[in-house]
């Protein structure tokens, strides 16, 4: 298994910021790169991307809890791993993904890497817009 982990510092109320990363349509194509299309049912989600050539399918299922989210998904049908993000104080969220090696050779760390500075720089502004949309 290999793992990514990163702290962010928000500047909403985490319990908010949990609540809202606890949707897939929201979570999913952030950490993710280049997702085309993704279908939430409930719980459970769906989700295609490609990286570069090479085409990937993920299935999971999210679990929300009290001071964390825990995403649980399979990609190509046969390699699994998970994604949780964590409440560490009220300024800061930890998002931990571990996963399958494979998932490395097809996305690469670089890439999820690059995503989750991404997801750094803009969480406030993207957490923002998603509150007046849901009106939270």
């Amino acid at each position: 298994m290999m793992k990514l982990e990163k702290e962010i510092k928000v500047s909403h109320q985490v319990d908010v910021v949990l609540q809202i990363l606890a949707d897939p349509g929201f979570t999913i194509p952030r950490i993710f790169p280049n997702i085309n299309r993704i279908k939430v049912d409930g719980e459970k989600f769906e989700a295609d991307g490609k990286v570069v050539l090479s085409s990937y399918h993920l299935t999971g299922r999210v679990f929300p809890g009290y001071n964390e989210v825990k995403y649980v998904f399979d990609y190509d049908n046969d390699k699994g791993g998970v994604l949780k993000i964590s409440k560490v104080n009220e300024n800061v969220i930890r998002i931990t993904l571990e996963y399958d090696s494979s998932l490395i050779a097809r996305i690469g760390t670089f890439i999820l890497n690059s995503n989750l500075n991404k997801l750094e720089k803009n969480i406030n502004e993207d957490i923002r817009l998603e509150r007046i949309k849901r009106k939270i």
